[in-house]
């Protein structure tokens, strides 16, 4: 993939500031280190030190290598969060998996909630969720990120009604995860929200919030809300595992 990829710069040769050959020399490795998953989608590149010193390269060079990224949506920079790879490698097309036959549904989502104990919810969430809020941060539009907020302002007024609250909250949720753009994504979330939803003590679980309960929720929703608009991922991450963290303990005291 590294090798058969130009960097967007050699293909359409618009580069609107003039750049040094040092420059654009680590734009390139940079580049290539992206191609390569040295580098995936949404990690974050070393911060401009580091990089002067693994090159050898002033920070003013480095500085610049990075805004060449940027203005090629290779990197997207943030004040306090660093250099996020916002960047997807194109993906080539099997002819060989067009023949490929498809699965059968042989996946009976109420029999998993028959089935599925709450810590075995409580690891999925862990695994996905977090994934989840941090794609938000980075994919999100302003249009999604306004349904968002109109949604947590239909939460702020509820507290008392424990199943209107669920809803709500099951809303919130589905549209973080429509927010990552990853289609395979939000299937994982609602295949895990439907399991949920079909699990007798999770129904149990909802019906029994209480007031208190709900403001909790209410408060880390809010937060969760204003990191996303703040494209802070690693506050957005931390609010969904400190939520995750409270769904475990209440499930170990037997809530």
């Amino acid at each position: 993939m590294s090798r058969s990829v130009s960097a967007p710069w050699d293909v359409d040769g618009e580069i609107r500031k003039p750049v040094s050959i040092k420059t654009r020399q680590l734009a390139d490795r940079l580049f290539a280190e992206i191609l390569s998953g040295t580098y995936s989608f949404g990690t974050r590149l070393p911060a401009e030190r580091l990089l002067s010193g693994q090159h050898g390269l002033s920070r003013n060079t480095v500085r610049q290598a990075l805004g060449l990224l940027e203005h090629f949506g290779i990197i997207q920079r943030r004040v306090g969060s660093g250099s996020v790879v916002c960047y997807r490698p194109v993906q080539q097309v099997d002819p060989a998996a067009t023949l490929t036959p498809s699965l059968p549904n042989a996946i009976d989502i109420s029999e998993l909630g028959d089935i599925t104990s709450p810590l075995e919810l409580g690891v999925v969430r862990s695994i996905v969720e977090p994934e989840i809020a941090r794609l938000a941060v980075l994919n999100m539009t302003s249009r999604d990120i306004q349904k968002m907020k109109e949604t947590q302002a239909e939460i702020d007024k509820v507290s008392v009604n424990g199943e209107r609250f669920s809803a709500l909250d099951d809303a919130f949720r589905m549209q973080l995860a429509k927010g990552t753009h990853n289609p395979l994504l939000v299937a994982i979330h609602i295949m895990i929200n439907r399991v949920s939803n079909e699990a007798g003590w999770s129904v149990q679980r909802r019906r029994l919030l209480t007031p208190a309960r709900i403001r909790e929720y209410k408060l880390q929703n809010l937060s969760l809300c204003e990191a996303i608009e703040s494209r802070d991922i690693e506050a957005a991450v931390e609010f969904i595992r400190l939520s995750l963290a409270e769904f475990h303990q209440e499930l170990m005291r037997g809530a």
